[in-house]
C-alpha cells in the first residue's frame, strides 16, 4: 500500500534533490527521508534516485512517477477543498419539512434554539407542505426530516424515526351536522360516513384499509367510507357536512376552524422521519431535541393545568 508519508517526500526531494532539505520543509530527520524513500522504491520496485557522495538525481522511474504523484497531488487538494466546501454547506443548514396543518412551531423553535446555541451559523429551512408533498420531498431527499403523523410513515428501507409527542385524537363534525346538539357525544357519529385522506404512494384500496383498521381501532361502523386525495379536501369534506373525520388536537383546522370536535379518549403519535445514512449529525440531534422540547413543554402544561 502507498504510504501518504513516502510520497510527500518522494515529490520533495524531487524538487529540492537533498535529503537535508527534504528533512527541514517536512519538519523530519534526515534518517526517517532516507528509510521512507527507501522503502518507497521497495514497494514500488525500482529505484527512484541515483545517490553518490556529490549529488542526488532522479531515474527515469522517477521522473515518471514523479508526473504521475505531482498530479495526484493536485487531484487531491481540488477534492479535499471541493469536500470540505460540500460539508462545510451540509453541516450548516439543517432543511425540516412538516405539515402544513400542524400547530407545533412552539417546539420546533425550542429544538432549534438549542440546537443553534451548539453550532455556530446554522441555518434552519423550514416548510410547510401537503402530507403526499411532504413525503416526496423526504424521499427524494429534498427535505433532510420531516414530522407527521405516524399513521403517514414514509415507506421505505433505511428510515430512522423518533417520537416526538401524543395529541389527543377528535372527531370532526360540522356545525350544521344535524346531531350536532347538547349533550352530543361521539357515540352519535359512530355510523356517519367516515372521511380519510389518502397518503402518498398508497392506492385507493391502501386507504380504505388504513380508514377501516382506524375505525375499528375506534369502534365505528360508518355507513360508508369515502377516500380524499388529501387533507386539504378531507377537512372541506366535512365542512361541507359529507361526513365526519378523526383528527387531532394539533391540526389547525381542530383548533380555529368551526368544526365541532368531539373528544375520542385515544391518542394520535407525531413522529420525525430521516434517512439513516443522513450525514449531518444535526438531523439527529434536531429530532431528540424536539421530543424533549415537548417532554418539557408537557411537565409546564401539566403543573399549570
Amino acid at each position: 500500500m502507498i504510504n501518504e508519508t513516502a510520497v510527500k517526500c518522494f515529490l520533495m526531494l524531487y524538487k529540492t534533490l537533498s535529503f537535508t532539505e527534504t528533512a527541514k520543509r517536512l519538519f523530519m530527520t534526515q534518517q526517517s527521508v532516507s528509510k521512507y524513500i527507501a522503502k518507497f522504491e521497495e514497494d514500488l520496485g525500482f529505484k527512484l534516485f541515483i545517490r553518490t557522495h556529490h549529488y542526488v538525481a532522479p531515474t527515469k522511474a522517477g521522473e515518471f512517477y514523479y508526473q504521475l504523484f505531482s498530479k495526484f497531488e493536485e487531484e487531491f487538494q481540488r477534492v479535499t477543498e471541493k469536500t470540505k466546501r460540500y460539508y462545510a454547506n451540509l453541516y450548516s443548514a439543517i432543511r425540516i419539512g412538516y405539515l402544513e396543518w400542524l400547530e407545533i412551531s412552539s417546539g420546533i423553535s425550542g429544538a432549534l434554539r438549542r440546537l443553534k446555541s451548539e453550532i455556530d451559523g446554522l441555518r434552519f429551512i423550514g416548510e410547510r407542505h401537503p402530507q403526499n408533498k411532504l413525503i416526496e420531498l423526504f424521499l427524494a431527499r429534498h427535505l433532510d426530516l420531516i414530522i407527521t403523523y405516524a399513521e403517514f410513515a414514509p415507506k421505505g428501507t433505511g428510515i430512522r424515526k423518533a417520537k416526538v409527542l401524543e395529541t389527543p385524537l377528535v372527531l370532526l363534525v360540522s356545525p350544521d351536522h344535524p346531531k350536532v346538539k347538547e349533550g352530543a357525544t361521539v357515540e352519535d357519529f359512530r355510523r356517519e360516513p367516515f372521511i380519510k385522506a389518502a397518503a402518498s404512494h398508497e392506492s385507493n384500496s391502501e386507504s380504505r384499509a388504513r380508514a377501516r383498521r382506524q375505525c375499528r381501532e375506534l369502534g365505528f361502523t360508518p355507513s360508508e367510507i369515502i377516500i380524499a386525495p388529501n387533507i386539504e379536501s378531507a377537512y372541506m369534506a366535512v365542512e361541507f357536512g359529507q361526513g365526519v373525520m378523526v383528527s387531532t388536537m394539533l391540526s389547525r383546522m381542530s383548533l380555529h376552524s368551526e368544526l365541532v370536535c368531539y373528544p375520542i379518549g385515544k391518542n394520535e403519535e407525531l413522529q420525525c422521519f430521516w434517512h439513516e445514512d443522513q450525514e449531518n449529525p444535526a438531523v439527529e440531534k434536531f429530532a431528540r431535541y424536539l421530543e424533549e422540547a415537548y417532554v418539557e413543554q408537557s411537565k409546564q402544561q401539566g403543573e399549570n393545568a
